[in-house]
């Protein structure tokens, strides 16, 4: 079945939203809206148990499919980059927002393996440094030594 709109284009019924779909969309909004401060959390959270994980790589968990402790932290890497990506989106519309995506961008840019599985940290770099410019805040890169302490 076809239907014309007012501009006498058609349009067909089966490339319009079903209820699943819109069922779908609405928990991602309600997942995504701008909520810096759950996503640094689970961004935490997700890395500390990919961290946590990684210190026995032998360790199996029947329990998961038998996969090992390294498969299952590089599945809590998976959601913390989902994560840092959800914080990276939405606009910083003040400091703690910002300074939540610099420790994030930090934490993985740091992370030589991190670097050679994905971009997300590049691609948290540019919305940092989007929203700092909007801002006001003037950012700036200080050479490290991979291992030297603080970077603050």
């Amino acid at each position: 079945m076809t239907i014309e709109n007012e501009a006498g284009e058609a349009a067909r019924d089966e490339a319009r939203p079903t209820a699943p779909h819109l069922s779908r969309y609405q928990r991602s909004y309600r997942m995504t809206t701008d909520q810096p401060g759950r996503f640094f959390w689970l961004w935490q959270e997700a890395m500390a148990h990919a961290l946590l994980l990684e210190q026995q790589p032998e360790r199996s968990f029947p329990e998961h499919g038998g996969l090992t402790a390294l498969q299952m932290a590089e599945g809590a890497r998976a959601h913390a980059r989902f994560y840092a990506f959800a914080l990276a989106e939405a606009p910083a519309r003040d400091i703690a927002h910002l300074e939540r995506k610099v420790v994030v961008y930090e934490a993985m840019i740091f992370d030589e393996d991190e670097i050679r599985r994905t971009r997300t940290a590049v691609m948290v770099e540019a919305a940092m440094q989007q929203d700092a410019r909007e801002l006001g805040v003037t950012l700036s890169k200080v050479p490290m030594s991979p291992g030297t302490g603080s970077r603050h």
